[in-house]
């Protein structure tokens, strides 16, 4: 399994570094979660609304989506190349076409494709738009999306999209369980792939719980509705079950290597 760990001090990694997708073929330096941080969002959105039992409008998501980015940390998602082109066809317009180049009229029909299930380009995402036992329902993931893709197209310098080129070649599963040689507070780890080495899903759950610890924070300096400090803890667990739940559905033939920092 070459690759390294990088100790950065946990602050740094959270402010200026995208929570990326568990994806093998994320490149660089970086820490992972289930569908990135968009991904979490989402999960989390949903026990709230869970919690509180009544559904979110537009104009709240809006302002749990821009919480995240002002308070918390950059929010990220991605496709993929296939998905992408599929979008592009779809549209009618040329392959090549960057997404910062399109019309307003274009940013608009984009969104409406890339919010629909056949063109979604992250498969954890993917799966709990069309697996109800993730339990976050269709209506708040597409809604979301939208906010995600508006401040992507008005040039938010904290919403991220990226596109992954290249079919799937991970070789195994890598899950960082837990972080005891130095408190998360303080410092935290980023993987680094080696030039030749395995390319692997990677879960870092130690910086998702302080992403969340960070989120929940944020919610508790102001009146939107938040989780008690329980169910935050539950949470985390159920986004781990989550995350498995999707590399069964991905990749069941991968063997899985659990660590600790």
């Amino acid at each position: 399994m070459p690759h390294s760990m990088v100790w950065l001090p946990t602050e740094e990694i959270i402010n200026k570094i995208p929570c990326t997708c568990i994806d093998g073929r994320t490149p660089g330096l970086r820490y992972s979660v289930a569908g990135g941080s968009l991904g979490l969002l989402l999960h989390t959105l949903a026990r709230i609304e869970q919690e509180k039992n009544t559904p979110f409008t537009d104009a709240q998501i809006s302002q749990y989506v821009d919480l995240f980015i002002t308070d918390v940390a950059p929010l990220y998602l991605h496709t993929d190349q296939h998905a992408l082109d599929l979008i592009y066809a779809r549209m009618g317009i040329a392959p090549d076409t960057r997404l910062r180049d399109m019309t307003e009229a274009q940013q608009r029909s984009f969104i409406a494709f890339a919010t629909q299930t056949d063109f979604q380009g992250c498969g954890h995402v993917k799966l709990m738009m069309t697996h109800e036992d993730y339990h976050v329902p269709l209506r708040l993931i597409q809604a979301t999306l939208r906010e995600f893709f508006q401040l992507f197209f008005a040039r938010h310098e904290r919403v991220l999209f990226d596109v992954l080129a290249g079919r799937h070649s991970e070789e195994r599963v890598l899950l960082l369980d837990e972080q005891g040689s130095m408190e998360i507070e303080r410092q935290s780890a980023l993987y680094l792939e080696a030039p030749q080495g395995e390319n692997q899903f990677f879960c870092h759950r130690p910086l998702k719980r302080a992403l969340m610890a960070r989120f929940q924070k944020a919610l508790n300096a102001t009146e939107l509705p938040s989780l008690s400090s329980t169910n935050w803890e539950g949470l985390a667990k159920e986004h781990d079950q989550a995350a498995e739940k999707t590399l069964q559905h991905l990749a069941p033939h991968l063997p899985i290597d659990h660590i600790e920092l």
